[in-house]
């Protein structure tokens, strides 16, 4: 089982709890490789390029700072597998530039593609704004409606 099937049905250890001892890197492997990978795929949908980017998770000093993390590993491991595929989905864009007009979705904004532009393909906030033409409040504002309850999440 999981972490997130262990949230999602309350058994286990309490998710926001720090873990009692220092897992190695393949227990944090084992544990947290699948959600890992499904975040960066979410980021970057080439399969290969993705394993790539969770070999460099994995393999990253910065694994090792999620011993100190003060919430749990899950969360730390999230933070790093999204640093780490946004900054490859942003190297690859740098090679291959998009076009604008595919980052600009045709009518009104919803907060769905509000937020895959900023979580998917790791758009500040501002620069969200600056592609939909739209407030930075607004941006804000519709992260808010993305995960409130009966939402669009």
């Amino acid at each position: 089982m999981n972490e997130l099937e262990r949230i999602s049905n309350a058994s286990g250890p309490q998710p926001v709890l720090k873990q009692d001892r220092n897992l190695s890197s393949v227990e944090v492997y084992d544990q947290y490789g699948a959600m890992a990978y499904g975040i960066i795929l979410q980021i970057i949908p080439q399969p290969h390029l993705a394993q790539e980017v969770l070999v460099s998770v994995f393999s990253s000093p910065l694994l090792q700072s999620c011993n100190s993390y003060p919430f749990s590993y899950a969360a730390c491991i999230i933070k790093l597998a999204r640093a780490k595929a946004v900054e490859a989905k942003r190297k690859l864009t740098a090679l291959t530039p998009l076009e604008e007009d595919n980052l600009r979705p045709a009518g009104t904004p919803t907060p769905q593609i509000i937020f895959d532009l900023a979580f998917r393909q790791g758009f500040t906030p501002e620069e969200v704004a600056g592609k939909l033409n739209i407030s930075k409040s607004e941006v804000l504002r519709s992260f808010h409606d993305f995960f409130k309850p009966n939402g669009n999440a």
